[in-house]
């Protein structure tokens, strides 16, 4: 397993149908193994391929996925945050894809949602036009009817950063 995941890694930089096929082939060779499984879901949340907010998008509609498990959406959605090219796109879509499920996340766990946006946290490190984007869903993080305090106090403390 070591040595196949190791050459899906490299695939998974390169996008187009080889990628794609070697993922599917991967997955429904390893599918019964939920670490396994776990490592599919970070290795393609981090890959650094064009738009690849749109492919995690997608995975959080695959079956193996589940918003209520922690490790699955630490694998998957904390994976894509920890991508500087995908995460941090200059056209705001990182920012917006995690606004979006911190959102989410916070009505089913808001301990996961909490750590989810300190993602946020180093917003200011960056330049003017991510500033702007990143702190625009932080603002919008902090205005949602019914936010859970962990969130809240994340997203406040991220903005005053």
């Amino acid at each position: 397993m070591t040595e196949q995941f190791a050459a899906l890694a490299a695939l998974s930089q390169n996008p187009g149908q080889v990628r794609e096929d070697a993922l599917l082939d991967f997955y429904n060779k390893w599918q019964q193994d939920y670490l396994v499984v776990s490592k599919w879901f970070a290795l393609q949340a981090t890959s650094d391929i064009p738009g690849n907010v749109v492919n995690v998008q997608k995975l959080l509609a695959h079956p193996a996925f589940d918003m209520r498990n922690p490790n699955k959406v630490y694998s998957l959605i904390g994976g894509f945050c920890g991508s500087p090219v995908s995460f941090h796109a200059k056209d705001g879509s990182g920012y917006k894809f995690l606004g979006e499920v911190v959102l989410q996340l916070d009505k089913i766990n808001p301990q996961v949602a909490s750590r989810m946006v300190s993602a946020f946290s180093r917003w200011r490190r960056y330049d003017e036009t991510r500033q702007a984007l990143a702190k625009a869903q932080l603002e919008m993080i902090i205005s949602a009817n019914g936010l859970s305090e962990n969130v809240y106090e994340i997203a406040l403390k991220s903005l005053a950063a």
